[in-house]
């Protein structure tokens, strides 16, 4: 019988995944409270994990992270858990071929009391025993988000951030072209003009990191004649403090006094 963990979400906790997991088609197509939970799954993954443990969450505790009237509980688990059992995400190689993947391999719900679910064990190379080319995001910071696209251009700007965020006195420069923004937002085929993206994706998403990650990211357009083909990225953060720079006995005394004050 799988081993059941409870789970961890402190502040610190990071969604670990493959840079080719970011970018994997299907992604787009979940909802934002479904995707929060398959985030939230993903980052309980340890370094020394083989596979994929089964999970479990009140539904006290899912009802706060995924903002969900405590009235309409079962409704709402019913809908994510449906979206992520027949969820899947497929990978292409460019030249033609592709692979498919299912994201969730099972889900219960247990009216009152627990939620359980498990990852699909064929996604392990995408998110277990990672070297090399792969991105670290906090976990706090996509559950703060309210907009599926601010989650996964988020995650996309952490891949080109190396997962870090800026200092006080820092700045951090990208690029990211316009077709792959595009790609992990769902948008090829709508918004079609680059006012609409800007206004109802991007700019949205960049107020949402803002406001949800502590930091200032700024844009120029990189043009190809007069067509926009990406954009030229700036990234501030004047109140940031790294907590992965913070000793672990700070993290341990932060810890005890939110769990006294909660």
């Amino acid at each position: 019988m799988t081993e059941n963990r409870k789970l961890d979400t402190r502040n610190s906790v990071r969604t670990v995944t493959s840079n080719l997991f970011i970018t994997a088609g299907g992604l787009a197509e979940i909802s934002l409270k479904a995707r929060k939970l398959l985030y939230i799954a993903i980052s309980q993954c340890r370094k020394i994990d083989n596979l994929f443990y089964e999970y479990s969450i009140s539904v006290q505790e899912f009802a706060k992270l995924m903002n969900v009237d405590p009235s309409n509980l079962y409704q709402e688990a019913d809908k994510i858990t449906d979206e992520l059992m027949k969820g899947y995400i497929t990978v292409t190689d460019g030249k033609g071929d592709f692979e498919k993947y299912s994201l969730f391999s099972r889900c219960e719900y247990k009216t009152g009391s627990i939620l359980r679910f498990r990852l699909n064990n064929d996604m392990t190379e995408f998110l277990l025993a990672l070297k090399g080319s792969f991105t670290k995001p906090l976990l706090s910071d996509f559950l703060r988000m309210n907009s599926p696209y601010s989650m996964a251009i988020w995650h996309l700007m952490q891949r080109e951030m190396k997962s870090k965020k800026p200092g006080i006195v820092d700045e951090i420069e990208f690029e990211l072209s316009l077709s792959e923004l595009r790609e992990v937002t769902g948008t090829q085929y709508k918004l079609k003009q680059i006012g609409h993206f800007k206004g109802r994706v991007l700019d949205k998403a960049l107020r949402e990191i803002k406001d949800n990650c502590g930091v200032v990211i700024t844009y120029q357009n990189i043009k190809s004649g007069r067509t926009v083909v990406g954009f030229h990225f700036k990234a501030i953060s004047p109140y940031h403090i790294d907590i992965d720079s913070l000793p672990l006995e700070v993290l341990e005394k932060t810890e005890r006094i939110k769990r006294i004050y909660k």
